[in-house]
Parts: C-alpha cells; sequence; structure tokens
C-alpha cells in the first residue's frame, strides 16, 4: 500500500499517522481511516464514481501524486476535495467554483440542483449554503448522507442559517455525537422551537416554563406586595422551594440549549422522509421549504399568548390588593 502518511481522511479531517489502520476505495483510491470508511458505511465519494472520478492527494501530501515537481500545479475544490487544475475556476469532479468570490456556475451550463431555488414568483432567492465558509472548511457536498437524509433535502429543508445546521448534522452523522450549542435555544426557550415548527418540544418547554419559572414568580410578586392570597403562606419554605425551581429551570434551559439542535434534526428527518415519499423530485424542493424553514407567526403568536396570560393572571392575583385601598377610599 502507498504511503499516506500526511494525508487528510476524507471523513474526520485529521492526517494519517505512522501505523493508523487504513483501507483505501476500490473504485477511486481514497484512503480512509478504518473506523471511518465503515461509520460511514463506504466511500464519501460513492456517487462519483461512475463519472470516473479519482482521488487525489492535496498539494504536498504525496510526492510524485500531488501538484510538486515534474506535475501540473493543482488546487482541492473546497466543496468536494477532489484536485483541481491551479487555473480552472469550477471543479471538474462536482462543478462547484474553486475560488471564493469567483462565478457561481460555468459559462453557459445549468445551475447545480442543489443551488439557490425560488420557490414561487414573491419569494426571493435563497443563499446556497455549499456555498458558506462552514461548508466549504468542512467539504459538505449536497449529496452526502446525513443521517439517511441527503445535504440537498436537508438545505430546501432548513432556511434561514442551513449552513450552521448542515455542517452539524455532518458531524453528528460522523462522530455519532448529539450535543451541539445553540444560544438561541438557550435564551429564548420554547421560543426558538415554535420559531422552528418544532411544536411538541415548543409546548413541552413552555408548560415547564409556565411551572418551574412564571407562576413562581408571580407568586413572589404578590408575597412582596402583601396580597392577601398569599397571607398563609411559609416564606421560608417557599423561598427554598423558589431556589430549587431556579437550578431546574436553569437546567432545563442548558438541556434546550446543548439538544435543540440534535432534536432538529430527528425531526426534521421524519418530516423529510414524509415529503418525499408524497411528491416527485420536480416538486420536493417547493415541499420541503413549506414543511421546513421558520415561522414568524408561530413566534409572535407563542409570545402574545404568554404575555397575555402572564397580564391575565397577574391582574387575577393583585387585583385583592388593588382594590383594598380603593375601599378605604371609598369610605
Amino acid at each position: 500500500m502507498a504511503d499516506y502518511t500526511g494525508c487528510k481522511c476524507p471523513v474526520c479531517q485529521q492526517p494519517f499517522a505512522e501505523g493508523d489502520d487504513l483501507v483505501v476505495c476500490p473504485e477511486c483510491g481514497a484512503p480512509y481511516h478504518r473506523a471511518c470508511y465503515q461509520k460511514n458505511a463506504g466511500c464519501l465519494f460513492a456517487d462519483r464514481h461512475g463519472a470516473g472520478f479519482e482521488w487525489k492527494p492535496a498539494p504536498g501530501e504525496m510526492p510524485g501524486r500531488d501538484g510538486g515537481p515534474g506535475a501540473g500545479a493543482e488546487i482541492p475544490c473546497p466543496a468536494c476535495g477532489a484536485m483541481n487544475p491551479a487555473g480552472g475556476l469550477f471543479c471538474e469532479s462536482c462543478g462547484a467554483p474553486l475560488r471564493a468570490g469567483g462565478p457561481r456556475y460555468a459559462p453557459g451550463g445549468p445551475a447545480p440542483s442543489y443551488g439557490p431555488a425560488s420557490y414561487g414568483p414573491q419569494t426571493a432567492p435563497r443563499p446556497d449554503p455549499f456555498q458558506s465558509p462552514q461548508a466549504a472548511m468542512g467539504q459538505l457536498h449536497p449529496e452526502d448522507d446525513l443521517g439517511g437524509v441527503k445535504a440537498r433535502d436537508w438545505a430546501a429543508f432548513l432556511g434561514p442559517n442551513a449552513g450552521y445546521y448542515l455542517m452539524n448534522f455532518k458531524r453528528m452523522a460522523v462522530t455519532g455525537q448529539k450535543l451541539a450549542v445553540s444560544f438561541s435555544a438557550f435564551f429564548f426557550g420554547p421560543f426558538y422551537f415554535f420559531y422552528r415548527k418544532m411544536w411538541l418540544p415548543a409546548a413541552v418547554f413552555l408548560a415547564t416554563d409556565v411551572l418551574f419559572a412564571y407562576i413562581p414568580q408571580l407568586i413572589q410578586f404578590m408575597v412582596l406586595g402583601g396580597s392577601p392570597l398569599v397571607a398563609g403562606l411559609d416564606l421560608d419554605l417557599f423561598s427554598q422551594v423558589l431556589n430549587v425551581l431556579r437550578v431546574v429551570n436553569l437546567a432545563i434551559q442548558f438541556l434546550e440549549g446543548l439538544l435543540a439542535v440534535y432534536w432538529y434534526r430527528r425531526i426534521g428527518e421524519q418530516r423529510i422522509a414524509r415529503v418525499l415519499q408524497s411528491c416527485d423530485s420536480a416538486t420536493a424542493p417547493a415541499a420541503l421549504a413549506r414543511a421546513g424553514g421558520v415561522s414568524l407567526t408561530a413566534l409572535v403568536v407563542s409570545l402574545s399568548v404568554v404575555l397575555g396570560i402572564y397580564f391575565v393572571l397577574s391582574f387575577t392575583a393583585l387585583a385583592p390588593l388593588m382594590a383594598t385601598p380603593l375601599a378605604g377610599m371609598a369610605v
């Protein structure tokens, strides 16, 4: 076997070291860590084998097979990793642009099926997530399998900030990890889930916020205001319970922030599967966009409902306290 020391594994992007257990794809010659090859269930470039794709190392990694002396200078494609002539504008394997800021598609050729798409006369073209810096850095290709769903289907489903989710989904598919930091889910809790159309987690976490945050805070206001409704409340016991509830609520916030992306992936996989079963390839992008994306309406409605309920509860709880001075004035 050739010496691949210094080359990067296409799956984990870690350089091969001396003594690593390697396997080589019999079709294109791409080397892998054996564990990475088995975890990916085959070659990462399997979808391009029929087109005669041949893996080539990056310049300097393998003398005699790269762009060193005696060979034409080559550069790697930021999308699929294939080597291309340094003077080229587009990847000879997948057609992606080789340089940031260059033309998006080959002159005279059709736009790739995974590129920006408009789903109606009044909709603006979506940014192409495969042209994002994160996707280029992680060598994300539209045909990559991310947990049973193609990356191009995820891109149509995700909507805003698709590049962030795609790279996290790829990392989860390769490593099996479930944790990913989502500051939006941590700080906004159930409203993030409403915004991303994750109805069940949104309802569950809204209920926990009401039980562990809103109601205790309301009772605290009543205690501070001297409301007769809490006249017999054991303040010492309530203070201890309140501290426990704050810790529980904070733990739930961390849970939301660390697992929201994973839950989104699981919910998205189910919805995408249902959509693809009910429509053809021509209508799939529009159907996926409708099933996924975000909902400003759900965000505004959920915020309005919560604020309305909180206002009604506050008014009901504090009404007796407000009525006392009014009664004194009437006398």
